[in-house]
């Protein structure tokens, strides 16, 4: 089905909720309190408002959705993107949003897309970029907008103007993944591409002077990276999740025996937890102090072999912690791609 296709379904999709389960039934068994319905392709990107009652969700299926999560329903459909959406970021104040998506390639889809979060209007498009777009963050005080994209680069725009302010280069490869540190000072970056000599580095910037302040080697390709509120770095990759001293370059492991290896993870607001995805359907949770696993809280599937099965690909928690979102991916022939939220009780 051809994505115009699947654009006309979406509009037509009839929004269906679970029902809600006890949450003392819930966590006893390992099951969401409730799923939100509307994709019908992978949800890439999940994020919470400040205060936690609405998400807003992105995905392959090039639109992106607003969900109230006190009455459990859709709020809007948002489309304008091509190529997918990749990423979603929601501002501090919680009044406006960002979107951006595209490929590994120069015809995509290459805009970053402002949008009042009330009202659904789009507010501006940032253009700037030759490829597809990663990945999207907002310093802690509203004021800058930061792009990772595919041609190697990272965009640094004013969030209000629209204006671009700095590019950052140094990446060989792909920057798939950035994150900054709580105070708004630091800002890390990471990637690698499908080539066996892709450049797996993780460089850290100095957000203030926009220069390069170190770079931590990486093994393979960067699939999640995040800071907790200590400033403590997390890196995820195929491998093994890293937990890094910024300052040294020093860090301690966690081994990923999971098939397919880690696809995305979120660290908990107090930073003590991180829950990592991976393509087994696997849904697993750290103790990042110790470095020890704390709970399977999906376990993986037995049947490999299956590729339409769903997984999860993509997690956040509630800036609160008391809620845990999970979107999911999976085969082309599934139509159904659900969010699931969770009350973590670990």
């Amino acid at each position: 089905m051809k994505r115009k296709q699947f654009i006309i379904q979406i509009l037509t999709t009839t929004l269906t909720l679970t029902t809600n389960i006890p949450q003392s039934l819930s966590q006893q068994k390992n099951k969401p309190l409730y799923s939100l319905r509307g994709h019908i392709w992978d949800v890439s990107s999940i994020a919470f408002t400040p205060d936690g009652q609405t998400l807003v969700s992105g995905s392959f299926d090039e639109t992106i959705q607003v969900w109230n999560l006190k009455t459990r329903k859709q709020l809007r459909v948002l489309e304008g993107h091509k190529d997918g959406v990749n990423t979603v970021v929601i501002a501090p104040d919680g009044q406006t949003f960002a979107s951006a998506g595209g490929a590994a390639n120069n015809n995509t889809d290459k805009r970053i897309k402002l949008w009042n979060l009330k009202t659904g209007k789009l507010i501006r498009t940032l253009t700037g970029h030759s490829q597809g777009i990663t990945s999207l963050k907002i310093t802690p005080d509203g004021q800058t907008l930061i792009s990772g994209s595919y041609d190697k680069t990272i965009k640094l725009w004013n969030l209000k103007t629209g204006i671009l302010q700095s590019t950052l280069t140094g990446h060989s490869s792909w920057v798939r993944n950035i994150a900054i540190t709580s105070d708004g000072q630091t800002l890390a970056s990471g990637g690698g591409s499908l080539d066996t000599k892709t450049d797996t580095s993780i460089k850290l910037w100095n957000l203030g002077t926009r220069k390069l302040l170190r770079s931590l080697p990486g093994d393979d390709p960067i699939k999640f990276l995040g800071f907790t509120p200590n400033g403590t770095l997390v890196s995820g990759a195929e491998s093994a999740i890293k937990i890094w001293n910024p300052s040294t370059g020093k860090f301690s492991a966690i081994e990923v025996t999971s098939i397919g290896g880690i696809l995305n993870s979120a660290i908990s607001p107090d930073g003590q937890m991180l829950v990592s995805n991976a393509l087994d359907t696997s849904v697993k949770v750290w103790n990042l102090r110790t470095g020890t696993l704390v709970k399977t809280l999906v376990p993986p599937v037995s049947d490999e072999q299956n590729l339409d099965r769903l997984y999860p690909s993509s997690v956040t928690f509630s800036p609160d912690g008391k809620l845990l979102a999970i979107g999911h991916g999976g085969g082309a022939a599934l139509r159904n791609f659900p969010i699931d939220i969770w009350t973590p009780s670990f």
